[in-house]
């Protein structure tokens, strides 16, 4: 079943990749870059889970999560469209056959894991938050940072968040800040500190029919703010000593 679970995640993962990447090519202008930037995310989840990488299960899990929420979303301001259905629930089934412990012994606890990276248990469970954190957050991030209304500010926290996991998934203690830095501006932008609030739209075909919008795009990529609590008691440990 795991190996059948696994080929049903690439199936859709492959299908979100082609859908953004084609829409990026053939759709209005203004959709060139976010959905290029999704494609990008689709794409690299594909990859991680075909190849193994110990990460790429926590990132395409928080994919999935973010479906979900968009699903969520979708059903509440436009309701039960078949578009929202067919973006949304293939969503959930990505989190839902990339999760258990069959699963995760293909990736964070296999042996290849294990003698390359050394990971002790505490470490793995702060991680597999953090990354799952930032797959839920990017995608929300490249909506509101790349969409129609987007300014340098936006542009800035979506280059913090994408180098904060970058150095995430290679264990670089900077990346904590970062991500933490860009949830701050996340949520800076949907409170309308700065000026308006941000607001981020997501079309769900390539003709722009359908969309998913407001200022909850940012507040959401707010979440990016669980990383560093997540790694606040560590952290605390390391300064006492």
């Amino acid at each position: 079943m795991i190996g059948i679970r696994r080929a049903t995640a690439l199936l859709f993962l492959s299908l979100f990749f082609w859908q953004y990447l084609l829409t990026a090519v053939l759709g209005p202008e203004e959709m060139f870059q976010f959905c290029l930037a999704l494609a990008a995310c689709y794409g690299i989840a594909f990859m991680g889970i075909a190849a193994e990488w110990f990460w790429s299960r926590w990132f395409a899990m928080g994919l999935g999560n973010f479906g979900a929420i968009i699903l969520l979303l979708g059903l509440l301001q436009i309701g039960p469209d078949p578009s929202i259905l067919i973006f949304g629930i293939p969503h959930l089934i990505i989190a839902v056959f990339l999760a258990g412990e069959g699963m995760a012994s293909h990736y964070e606890h296999s042996e290849a894991t294990a003698e390359r990276w050394n990971f002790q248990e505490d470490s793995i469970a702060l991680m597999r938050r953090a990354v799952r954190s930032a797959g839920f957050s990017l995608p929300i991030l490249i909506i509101w940072a790349l969409g129609p209304e987007a300014d340098a500010f936006a542009w800035g926290v979506l280059g913090l968040a994408i180098a904060g996991f970058v150095g995430m998934i290679r264990g670089r203690t900077w990346s904590v800040a970062a991500l933490g830095a860009a949830g701050v501006g996340a949520v800076i932008s949907g409170l309308g500190l700065l000026g308006q609030p941000g607001v981020g739209y997501l079309f769900l075909d390539p003709a722009g029919s359908l969309v998913v919008a407001g200022s909850i795009f940012p507040l959401l990529a707010g979440s990016l703010l669980v990383v560093p609590a997540i790694f606040a008691a560590p952290i605390a440990r390391f300064l006492r000593k």
